[in-house]
């Protein structure tokens, strides 16, 4: 819940209420979070959009990311207030947001390739807030994501933390691998209305709605023609637009209590998309207890037999797009990533120190054009993590943290590919450390 920002009401933006400002004028804050890290990775069989020389790279590397938010803020004298927050997001050397850790649908050698800067506005939205519940319009991520506890991890590898261990060791070209434990990439990166209701023993609710884009403007891909477009069939897994048939609805409870001393976060929410009729189920828990922190979270992404993406295949249009054995069935299950993945770790703190151990794992549908056979692709990471709070410049102001982490990663697909290794398969270990600066 602590990624629900600013607190809204359903009331006031249907006009059931109204409001006149207060005497004190709108308040503006600036916030953010900037990441650099620097390390060792070593990737036995190396993805890259060409072939590889020599198939296993040794690196020294360095990530950077950043994220500033500008907050605006009105409190009306019912006391109900209205905000707008501004997020822009930046890197200076490659896109460590993208699937894979390339750029784009392209997923290039860590070494010998850096992209653009990629700074740029990336979310725009408003929310109300009263006792009577939270609104939230326009905001990218749906309230599944808004809800999530997952496994804590204080490493810089560790996407929690501002990390991407996919930067480090790289997906194989043919990996359908999403590499998430929350379902905010499913439903496109486009603006959603949400509301969360006030807490009540503990318990909350949020609720979310996926307006239908076209193709021209949401994420939605082109119809690929051929096998070989397949790779670029949904980029970063975002399904809707009209080629795609449509819109979502989100739904999920939020449970944040102490019982007998020891502090229980708990989420469990549904994903419904007329997109393939996928269906997300997402449930994530964190015990607290004495400095420990036990937590993990589930995700299975349910695609039924008879599935097709808005009917734009037919079993035989499959066979021709995908290969022998596809259907129009697995062209909507691998195209929408049906599979499931789940973490697990366990966080001690003391004082201004803390360690973590995490386990991740996530398996994706597949098709025999991209890994020779249309089982399923897996992502196995394991992750030992340290961190130091070097405390803040005064209270609640900036936060400086120094980490380390170490980290092994498993890409696997259905078949060997001995010939080109790197396509189906990758493996490798990095050790990183950094400073994350939030203020």
């Amino acid at each position: 819940m602590k990624k629900l920002l600013l607190a809204s009401s359903a009331l006031f933006s249907l006009g059931v209420v109204s409001a006149q400002a207060a005497d004190d004028p709108i308040s503006l804050s600036l916030k953010g979070t900037a990441v650099e890290n620097a390390g060792y990775a070593s990737n036995y069989r190396m993805n890259g959009s060409g072939v590889p020389s020599p198939a296993r790279i040794d690196t020294v590397a360095e990530q950077d990311d950043a994220t500033i938010s500008a907050l605006g803020k009105i409190t009306l004298d019912n006391d109900i207030s209205v905000a707008l927050q501004g997020d822009v997001y930046g890197t200076a050397s490659r896109l460590t947001r993208s699937t894979g850790g390339g750029c784009g649908t392209n997923k290039p050698s860590i070494v010998s390739s850096r992209c653009a800067s990629n700074l740029a506005l990336k979310r725009a939205f408003m929310t109300i807030a009263s006792p009577v519940g939270t609104l939230i319009l326009g905001d990218r991520e749906d309230a599944s994501y808004l809800i999530h506890n997952s496994a804590p991890d204080v490493s810089p590898l560790a996407r929690s933390s501002g990390g991407y261990f996919y930067y480090w060791v790289v997906a194989p070209a043919n990996h359908r691998n999403m590499t998430v434990d929350n379902d905010s990439r499913y439903d496109d990166r486009s603006n959603k209305i949400s509301y969360v209701t006030p807490a009540f023993a503990g318990l909350s609710a949020a609720f979310s709605y996926v307006p239908k884009l076209s193709s021209s403007v949401g994420s939605g891909s082109a119809t690929p023609a051929t096998a070989s477009d397949y790779g670029l069939f949904v980029p970063g897994g975002q399904v809707t637009g009209a080629d795609y048939g449509g819109d979502a609805y989100v739904g999920g409870l939020y449970y944040s209590e102490s019982l007998y001393g020891v502090g229980v976060k708990a989420d469990s929410s549904m994903l419904q998309a007329n997109t393939a009729n996928l269906r997300i189920w997402q449930q994530g828990v964190q015990l607290m207890y004495a400095g420990f922190t036990l937590g993990g979270s589930s995700l299975v992404r349910d695609v039924p037999g008879n599935a097709t993406l808005n009917n734009l295949y037919t079993d035989t249009a499959a066979i021709t797009l995908a290969g022998a054995g596809s259907s129009a069935a697995t062209v909507a299950q691998a195209a929408v990533f049906a599979g499931n993945g789940y973490t697990v770790g366990l966080r001690y703190a003391l004082g201004p120190y803390s360690v973590s151990t995490l386990f991740f794992h996530d398996n994706s549908k597949s098709l025999a054009a991209l890994n020779g056979s249309g089982r399923a692709d897996s992502t196995d990471f394991y992750d030992v993590g340290a961190a130091y709070d070097m405390g803040t410049a005064f209270d609640g102001g900036p936060r400086v943290t120094l980490r380390a982490g170490v980290g092994y990663v498993s890409y696997k697909g259905s078949v060997a590919n001995t010939a080109a290794p790197w396509a189906n398969n990758n493996d490798g270990v990095a050790a990183v450390t950094g400073v994350k600066l939030d203020f």
